[in-house]
Order: structure tokens, then C-alpha cells, then sequence
């Protein structure tokens, strides 16, 4: 094509730039009248000359490029730049194709950053600097082995060896995922995240001023290797980043949420080889989106749109097929996680979690009401109750209001069982329902006589024909249920505790958090007359219940081994909901309180063991 006398042949790995100034300097010609040659020439004769001589992968882009320049911002290829590592052209004279890349900011066999300046005079690097490999400015020789560089950062070696085996290797066949990008789209992809990392209020087009000089492209490596080399975790915490530093206040909206990179994935990155990109993200929404997913979404999936766990109370009620008062009864309660959106016309909504009220839908089916538990327990309403009250019977919905039912967990039923045989012969037994009414003070004292039962204190019998939950029908010995109350009643009774003050004290709290225990009936109290006012106090037995069934921050705090402002969202985020706290709208608490079920024991054992 350009009819000279030496033609030598291209290394593997030559950069198209590089060989034409070293093409010219062989044949005793600037570079730049060869390069302007080359853009100049038609595409038959190029294409004829190309034919002679094996190329480098990059010579077809970089050739479209150099002859057509694109207008696009953040371009695969930076030809108006010039970096070199001069240990490499030290040992091999020649510019390599890879240094061409706007993202390979570093060398791959030398691990140090490459540069852009002359190392003598500090100047811009240009393309006549190829023909001799020197500055020409000060004639400084770029072959020359300056003082040790310092290693490159590790994302932006990530982001120089994933270029670079992209490019000797166009495609990797047998994946889905990061892996068999090539290295456009992995460019392409690289840049838009990387760029997103920039806080941004608006929606402009992606763009960035000097994005091909080294200093930005060191920039964008560093930014897009941090979170591709740590794929997909790191994607999810730039999500998470980006949605904390966005305003709320948006009518809870993705693309007000997200930002430009919502547009990003679902329109500019639409290609079939980025769905996992796709699919990340609609797993991050899945798991932290706390708003409705508008139906009529035309970027979402139909998957990720219906298996969307916030959802308004009305759909709640349309999906799980239960009363709307009934859902409400459960939010009212606390029992159902919930979240209020405040939507920019100030409008104010509620969203609750209908996955975990599938769950209590199933709970409830079984759910018998007050007459049938007291059939099946063989005792009174009243006494059914009192075990409301003292918490052995489990129920959900909180207290019904007129006209509506206790839904009583049958499981909870099921749990007084007693294992016991018939009762011995020669002993005189008394039913539980004789002993509550002719020996118990009255309205109390059954709670715990069933939990002293239960702890073994106290020794129960029952007939083997008899239900095993019927404790209306459970036997005892009379004499051992006198010692029983004179010791544990009566005892008790004769002092009356302690004050919340002191409680808090006990406990570790604040006095306003005992007084909201007590008031939500977490931390049992006794009303006591004192003149003319009524004095509440908290008896050792009713601190020693709370420490047995619920557990604090700073107890949560030394089993997870993290900060106590950060338990709440751990435990929230792992499926655990405390029964009080300052965002439960009907047990409102300063602190956070939590039932020491044994799932929380369970986990709290696990993170103990491996942590």
C-alpha cells in the first residue's frame, strides 16, 4: 500500500500506532506523514495491505477507529493518549496493542503503573515519541530504566489482566455470566459502573471530559475492578450506596431510588449477554427494595414483580385470601413487619411483608378461639385468660376488638402437654380445675402453678384415657400443692418488689424504657395502693421472666460481635423482629426488645461458634 522498501513484520502483540511509527522510522519517513497515509488510503487498499502480514487482534478496531473516529465519550480505545511501561520497552523495543485499552492502566508483566509523561522533562507523551521511543521534547531515551515504580493498585491489575485475556481471547465459550464478556462489552459494562460511583442528582447522558487520559482511565479501572472482581457482593453494596445517598422523599420510585444506572442496566445495557447484571439487580430489589413494585413495570420481570414481598395492605389481603381486618389486626399488633411511605405529595401510605403473612396465614389456620381452647383445656374462659396473660398461650392479632375473635395458636395448646403416667394408687388427687378454684387466690395463681408443673417443682399425673393437653384434668397431691403455695404465693405475695426505677437498674435500661416494658406488658408489674395514689412495682420473679424470654442490644451486641447500633438491621435483615422498639408503631420502646425464641438462640450459638 504505501510502496516502501523495508517492511518488517508486526510482533503478536504490536500496537497498530506503534508499528506505523516504526515503519516509518525504517524507511527513513516521520511518523505522522505515515499515519496520515494510512487514514487517507481507501478501505480496498488497506484491507489488501492487512492481508500481507498476520495481525494483531486489535488492528481491525483500532484501524476503524484511527480512520473514523467515533464522537462517543469513554471510547475502548485511547489513540490520542500515549502510556508505556518502560521495562517493556526496554526488553522489547516495541509499543504493545493491550496499551492502546482506556482501562489497562497498568503492566501485566511488570505489575507496575504504566505512564504518560516523559520520566525526564514530565511532558504529555504524543505519537512522534513512538518513532524513536524518546521524548521529544528533551530527548530523554523512554527505554531507560528509571527507579522502581510502586506495585498497581490490585483492582486496576484486575482490570488490565481481564482486558487484556479478553483481547488475545475474544470469547469464552461455556458461561453466563462475567467470564464471557469480550473486552467491548466488558468495557462498556466497566465504564458504567464505574462512572455511577459519581453521586449524581440528575440523569444526564453518560459522559465524562478527558476520559482517555490515564489519569481518568486510572480513575475508572480503580472504580469498575473494585467491584467486578468482587462480583456480585460489590455490586450489591454499590446499589445499597447509591440508594442511602438519594433523596426518600421521591414517591419511592426506581429510577428516582437508582438513579442513571437504573437506565443504565435495563436500557443501555440490554444486550442478552449483560441479563446477569439484570438478574443481580432484581435479586438486590427483591431482598432490600421496602416499597411496592409498580405492575405495569416494563423493565422488572414478571417474576421479580409478583414475588415482591412489599406490598399495600389491600394487595396483602387480595394474595393471601385473608379479611383486610384481620391483616390490619396483625400489622396493628406488630406481629407484621411494615414499612410507611411518604410520597412526595406528602401523601402517606403502608406496605407490609406478605411473604411473612403467608407464613402466619398458614399459623392461623389451625388458630382455634377462646371457647375452643377452653374445651380443649378443659377449664373456664377466665382461665383461658389468665394464660393469655401470663403468656403461656400464644395468639395472634393482639386483643380483638367488639365483634371480633381470639385466634388462639393451637401449637401453644399442644405445648402444655403432660407426658406423665397413671397416677399412683393409695394417693388422694385433686383435679387442677378443683385445686384453682378451692386453693388458689382469686384470678391468680394458675400461670404459675402450670409453669411449675412444667419445671418439674410441682408433680402432675394424669389419666392415660385423658387428653394430654386437658389441663383442666391433670392431677396433684393436695399437701404438695399447700407447701407449693405457701411458699411461692404466699412468700411472694407478702413482698410486694421493687420499683420500675430500681428494675431499670437491674436490667441495664433507662427508667423510660422499664416504664414502656411495663406499660406494653413485657415486664410484669404489680399495682400497689400507697395513700391515695397507686404505686406499680416489679417483683424479682417477674425480672427473672423477662431475662429468661427476652434479650437486649447489649447482650445481642456481645454474641454477634458488632456495634449495638448495628443489631437492629442485621437481625432485621436475617428474618428476626423484636416485639418493641422505637419504629414498632403499637409497642412503641426507646430500645429495641427481643424474644429470646430458640431460632434467635439457635443463631445466636452459630455466630458465637464461627465468629
Amino acid at each position: 500500500m504505501f510502496g516502501l522498501l523495508i517492511n518488517p513484520q508486526p510482533q503478536r502483540d504490536e500496537s497498530l500506532l506503534g508499528y506505523l511509527q516504526r515503519l516509518a522510522g525504517a524507511n527513513g519517513l516521520t511518523g505522522n506523514e505515515l499515519i496520515k497515509a494510512f487514514q487517507e488510503a481507501s478501505d480496498e487498499d488497506v484491507t489488501d495491505w492487512f492481508c500481507t502480514m498476520t495481525l494483531p487482534v486489535s488492528w481491525s478496531p483500532v484501524s476503524c477507529e484511527l480512520r473514523r473516529p467515533k464522537t462517543k465519550t469513554l471510547k475502548v480505545w485511547s489513540l490520542q493518549h500515549k502510556r508505556f511501561c518502560s521495562c517493556c520497552l526496554a526488553e522489547s523495543a516495541y509499543w504493545k496493542e493491550s496499551w492502546d485499552l482506556t482501562l489497562v492502566t497498568s503492566c501485566s508483566v511488570h505489575g507496575v503503573p504504566l505512564q504518560d509523561r516523559c520520566p525526564g522533562c514530565s511532558a504529555k507523551m504524543k505519537r512522534d515519541a513512538m518513532l524513536a521511543n524518546s521524548c521529544k521534547t528533551c530527548g530523554y531515551f523512554l527505554t531507560s530504566r528509571s527507579a522502581p515504580a510502586a506495585p498497581a493498585e490490585d483492582a486496576r491489575a484486575w482490570m488490565t489482566a481481564a482486558m487484556e485475556a479478553r483481547l488475545r481471547q475474544e470469547h469464552i465459550s461455556g458461561g453466563n455470566d462475567l467470564a464471557v464478556l469480550t473486552y467491548e462489552q466488558l468495557h462498556a459494562l466497566s465504564t458504567r459502573l464505574a462512572v455511577r460511583i459519581v453521586r449524581s442528582e440528575n440523569s444526564k447522558p453518560l459522559k465524562l471530559a478527558n476520559s482517555g487520559s490515564l489519569e481518568i482511565s486510572r480513575e475508572l479501572a480503580q472504580a469498575a475492578g473494585e467491584i467486578l472482581m468482587n462480583w456480585p457482593r460489590a455490586f450489591g453494596d454499590l446499589l445499597s450506596d447509591l440508594r442511602s445517598t438519594r433523596s426518600t422523599g421521591m414517591d419511592w420510585k426506581l429510577a428516582s431510588a437508582f438513579g442513571p444506572i437504573y437506565r443504565d442496566i435495563y436500557h443501555d445495557l440490554q444486550a442478552p449477554c449483560f441479563a446477569f447484571v439484570r438478574a443481580e439487580f432484581e435479586s438486590f430489589v427483591q431482598q432490600a427494595w421496602e416499597a411496592p413494585l409498580a405492575r405495569r413495570n416494563r423493565y422488572l420481570s414478571e417474576n421479580t414483580i409478583a414475588d415482591h414481598r412489599w406490598v399495600s395492605i389491600n394487595e396483602a389481603t387480595r394474595l393471601t385470601g385473608l379479611l383486610k381486618s384481620c391483616v390490619q389486626r396483625l400489622h396493628d399488633h406488630g406481629e407484621l413487619a411494615s414499612r410507611e411511605i411518604v410520597h412526595s405529595s406528602g401523601r402517606k401510605s403502608k406496605v407490609v411483608d406478605v411473604i411473612q403473612l403467608r407464613e402466619l396465614a398458614l399459623l392461623m389456620q389451625k388458630a382455634v378461639n377462646l371457647r375452643q381452647a377452653a374445651k380443649l383445656l378443659h377449664i373456664n374462659l377466665e382461665r383461658v385468660r389468665q394464660l393469655i396473660t401470663g403468656g403461656i398461650l400464644k395468639f395472634y392479632g393482639g386483643k380483638p376488638n367488639a365483634g371480633e375473635k381470639w385466634l388462639i395458636d393451637v401449637d401453644s395448646l399442644n405445648g402444655l402437654r403432660l407426658e406423665r403416667t397413671q397416677e399412683p394408687p393409695g394417693n388422694t388427687l385433686v383435679t387442677v380445675n378443683y385445686l384453682a378454684k378451692h386453693h388458689l387466690p382469686t384470678g391468680r395463681g394458675l400461670v404459675e402453678m402450670i409453669e411449675a408443673i412444667q419445671s418439674g417443682e410441682l408433680k402432675a399425673f394424669r389419666d392415660i384415657d385423658e387428653s394430654k393437653a386437658a389441663i383442666g384434668h391433670w392431677l396433684l397431691r393436695p399437701q404438695d400443692l399447700a407447701g407449693w403455695v405457701q411458699h411461692a404465693l404466699q412468700k411472694s405475695s407478702d413482698f410486694p418488689g421493687i420499683s420500675v426505677a430500681k428494675a431499670a437498674a437491674l436490667l441495664g435500661v433507662k427508667e423510660e424504657v422499664a416504664y414502656a416494658m411495663v406499660r406494653l406488658g413485657i415486664l410484669w408489674s404489680t399495682s400497689v395502693r400507697r395513700g391515695r395514689g397507686t404505686l406499680q412495682l416489679v417483683k424479682p420473679a417477674a425480672i427473672e421472666r423477662f431475662r429468661r424470654r427476652y434479650i437486649l442490644g447489649p447482650e445481642l451486641a456481645v454474641f454477634l460481635g458488632m456495634s449495638p447500633k448495628h443489631i437492629t438491621h442485621h437481625l432485621w435483615t436475617n428474618g428476626f423482629r423484636p416485639v418493641a422498639g422505637p419504629s414498632i408503631v403499637n409497642s412503641p420502646c426507646r430500645q429495641y426488645v427481643w424474644p429470646r425464641s430458640k431460632k434467635l438462640v439457635d443463631y445466636l450459638s452459630w455466630k458465637l461458634a464461627h465468629h
